[in-house]
């Protein structure tokens, strides 16, 4: 426990360090697990699985054998949000389990229409945002290196980003801990401009209240945009059989700042149906400010 305690410190240190700037790289911010968004997006201590690359990293120490993953959602103006990842044990360190995951995150846009100075047509072009991460975790503690790309009309912008994270199950009571830092690098630069990565601390807590049914308090900070989030979400799963068949109702809220009227405040709702080995889950969370976005997202042990 003194370990993770000295981890949750060097994390904190780490993104005070950060100076106040405009951020670019939104897409970043954007939900990848229909799971968590049904729950307003606490899962700093209740992720877990191939789902946790994006979240916390540690959280992928609960790999127990190969998982994927595949996330679709439709965006603005006809834009696709969509993740891929894979994970797996890959041996261990010292006795303790070493886990591994790779994913792929892309919001892609349809082309827009390019005009002259007398406004006719002329010619179009197309943007695009997209994100290869790694994560390992090794016991409670995880760190994904990820490589982010931006692409306007031809003009792109690349750079190099690491989030880190813990995760503790307590041993007495039914509680899990979990702290992180995402976004933890250069900006993104795009000719003479660089805007900074949306870096953010954020720590959760999770609690089985009842066998199947957790509560997850998360608080998030949004460090250069100067912003924090509380996001308090449940999951009620049940089990109908022992071959693991089962279902899971989820809903949260979400409240950025003091502002109830912010994109990314409001309630969120979610559900998910598990059988041989795979889960689907569907959200509908507010996170853009024009409206709810519905996601799904399909899982597969192996």
């Amino acid at each position: 426990m003194k370990n993770i305690i000295k981890i949750f410190s060097l994390i904190l240190l780490a993104a005070a360090a950060a100076q106040a700037g405009q951020t670019g790289a939104q897409f970043l911010k954007i939900d990848t697990d229909a799971r968590l968004s049904g729950m307003a997006s606490a899962g700093a201590a209740a992720v877990y699985g191939i789902g946790a690359l994006n979240y916390n990293p540690a959280g992928l120490a609960s790999l127990e054998g190969p998982e994927a993953a595949f996330s679709h959602s439709k965006w603005l103006m006809d834009a696709s949000h969509d993740f891929a990842g894979f994970g797996l044990k890959a041996g261990s360190v010292k006795g303790e389990k070493l886990a591994m995951g790779v994913g792929v995150t892309r919001l892609s846009n349809t082309s827009f229409d390019g005009r002259g100075e007398d406004r006719s047509l002329s010619g179009g072009y197309s943007a695009y945002d997209q994100v290869v991460s790694v994560g390992l975790a090794v016991k409670n503690i995880g760190c994904a290196v990820k490589y982010i790309q931006s692409s306007i009309a031809g003009v792109r912008a690349e750079t190099f980003a690491v989030d880190l994270g813990a995760r503790q199950k307590l041993s007495r009571v039914p509680v899990t801990l979990g702290l992180g830092v995402q976004n933890l690098g250069r900006g993104l630069k795009y000719l003479s401009q660089r805007d900074q990565l949306p870096l953010s601390v954020n720590a959760g807590v999770s609690v089985m209240a009842i066998p199947g049914m957790g509560l997850n308090l998360d608080v998030k900070r949004l460090v250069y945009d100067k912003e924090t989030i509380l996001s308090v979400g449940t999951e009620y799963a049940m089990l109908v059989t022992n071959s693991g068949v089962g279902f899971a109702l989820r809903g949260g809220y979400g409240l950025a700042g003091l502002a109830p009227k912010d994109g990314k405040s409001g309630l969120s709702v979610g559900a998910g149906l598990m059988a041989l080995g795979a889960q689907v889950d569907y959200a509908m969370s507010p996170e853009t400010g024009l409206g709810s976005v519905q996601r799904i997202t399909l899982k597969k042990k192996f």
